[in-house]
């Protein structure tokens, strides 16, 4: 055989044997970005179904985890919240209650600065009902009186796991009419949940009104130094409520 047309035959099924990487995500150890998810494979209550994510991922300056987005498509209101992590947080978790509608596939996308998105999922079984419930009447009326728990020994360095509670109704809006989901009325939730060490942000938590209602979100945080704690709920009408706690070594 011509050595020429060898060459050009070997080097064809070199490429043949050797996969295609264009597109892929960088390699990365799979065990520091892939959201783990804690839910009930059943949750008798749609309306409060705990969840919890997280990843085992460090939280250094130049590389942590941004971003955690939770969905369950099948649900009338799919998307559950966006959670933004800083390195100040010390671990990306976040711990809430959400409604669901159908239950299925939750879905957890974190998004690591240097290596891109990776998804977790879990299966949950729910009744139905969860995103159609109808709201309370009182709802508006008792909205306020934010909280903030910090659980561990306050120690510099240390990641301490933040309570943060406030009353607040949550409504998606749906009914079920003639076998059919329908829009009734807007929403009305908890929109934003912001939280400062002094005037840095540390967290950034974007709700949806699929989040339960009196919502009580747990997060961490890394204790760097003294300072106030500073939690800021805004609603779905624009309305706002703050909560601070000092942190003492």
């Amino acid at each position: 055989m011509d050595p020429s047309r060898r060459s050009l035959l070997v080097g064809a099924c070199l490429a043949w044997l050797v996969p295609d990487t264009a597109g892929a995500q960088p390699a990365a150890p799979d065990r520091e970005h892939l959201p783990r998810i804690e839910v009930p494979a059943l949750s008798e209550d749609p309306t409060a179904v705990p969840v919890h994510v997280w990843v085992e991922h460090p939280m250094q300056p130049d590389h942590f985890i941004r971003s955690i987005d939770v969905r369950l498509d099948r649900d009338p209101v799919p998307h559950k919240g966006t959670f933004y992590f800083t390195p100040a947080n010390g671990q990306a978790s976040v711990a809430f209650q959400m409604r669901s509608g159908a239950g299925g596939t939750l879905r957890a996308t974190a998004e690591c600065s240097r290596h891109g998105r990776f998804e977790g999922r879990r299966d949950v079984r729910v009744s139905e009902g969860g995103c159609t419930t109808a709201p309370d009447a009182t709802d508006r009326e008792g909205a306020g009186n934010p909280r903030l728990r910090l659980s561990g020994a306050t120690r510099p360095g240390e990641v301490v796991q933040v309570r943060a509670k406030l009353d607040h109704g949550s409504y998606t809006g749906l009914v079920v009419k003639d076998g059919r989901i329908v829009r009734q009325a807007p929403e009305y939730y908890v929109k934003a949940m912001l939280v400062f060490l002094d005037d840095e942000k540390v967290s950034e938590f974007r709700l949806t009104s699929a989040v339960s209602a009196n919502p009580l979100i747990r997060f961490p945080l890394r204790l760097a130094r003294p300072g106030r704690l500073r939690v800021v709920f805004v609603n779905s009408e624009g309305r706002r409520w703050e909560v601070s706690q000092p942190i003492r070594f």
